[in-house]
C-alpha cells in the first residue's frame, strides 16, 4: 500500500468518496437553489426558471448512457476514472464561471444551454465516481461508503444552495461565483 494513495485505506476510501460527492453536490445546489432564487429577484419569470431547472436535471436522466462511455474510454494514460472525474470537475467550474458574465433577465436561452452543458459534466462525473467506487471499495464497505456518498451529496447541495444564498446576502450574489 502506497502512503500517497488515499484509496489504499478504508478511512481514506470513505473520506474520498464523501468529499467527491460534496464537490458534486455544491454546483448542483448552487444552480438549482441559489441561482433559481437569484433569478427570481432579477425578474425572471417562474416559467423561465422552471425551464432552467428542467434542463438542469435532464442530463441526470441519461446517466445510463454515460456509463458505457466511461468504460469504453478508460483514459488509462491520464489516470483512468480519476481523469474523467477531474476533467468533468474542471468543465463544471468553467461553465459556472460563464454564468457570472450573463445577464439572467435577458439571456435565458444562454443560461438554459449552459445549465444543460454544466449538468452533462456533473452527471458524467457522478458516473465516473460511481465507477471508481465499484472498482475500489471492498464488498463489506459498500453500504457505509454509500452513506458517506449520499451524505456528501446532500451536504454539498446544502452548501451550494443555502450556503451560497447566505453568502450572497452578506457579500452580494456575484461573490458566490467560483472565480
Amino acid at each position: 500500500m502506497s502512503a500517497n494513495n488515499i484509496l489504499a485505506t478504508r478511512k481514506g476510501r470513505f473520506a474520498s468518496f464523501g468529499v467527491l460527492y460534496i464537490t458534486e453536490g455544491i454546483p448542483l445546489g448552487f444552480t438549482a437553489t441559489a441561482m433559481a432564487a437569484y433569478m427570481r429577484t432579477q425578474g425572471v419569470s417562474v416559467t423561465e426558471i422552471g425551464s432552467f431547472l428542467a434542463i438542469l436535471y435532464l442530463p441526470w436522466a441519461f446517466k445510463w448512457a454515460w456509463a458505457p462511455l466511461v468504460d469504453l474510454l478508460p483514459l488509462r494514460r491520464f489516470g483512468g476514472r480519476k481523469a474523467w472525474i477531474m476533467g468533468c470537475q474542471i468543465m463544471m467550474v468553467l461553465t459556472l464561471m460563464c454564468f457570472a458574465f450573463i445577464d439572467m433577465s435577458s439571456a435565458m436561452s444562454v443560461m438554459i444551454t449552459l445549465a444543460f452543458i454544466h449538468n452533462v459534466f456533473g452527471s458524467l462525473q457522478d458516473v465516473a465516481i460511481d465507477s471508481l467506487a465499484v472498482c475500489t471499495l471492498k464488498e463489506d464497505e459498500l453500504g457505509r461508503a454509500n452513506g458517506f456518498m449520499f451524505g456528501g451529496a446532500y451536504l454539498g447541495q446544502a452548501l451550494g444552495g443555502s450556503g451560497d444564498l447566505f453568502l450572497a446576502d452578506q457579500f452580494g450574489f456575484m461573490s458566490t461565483f467560483p472565480y
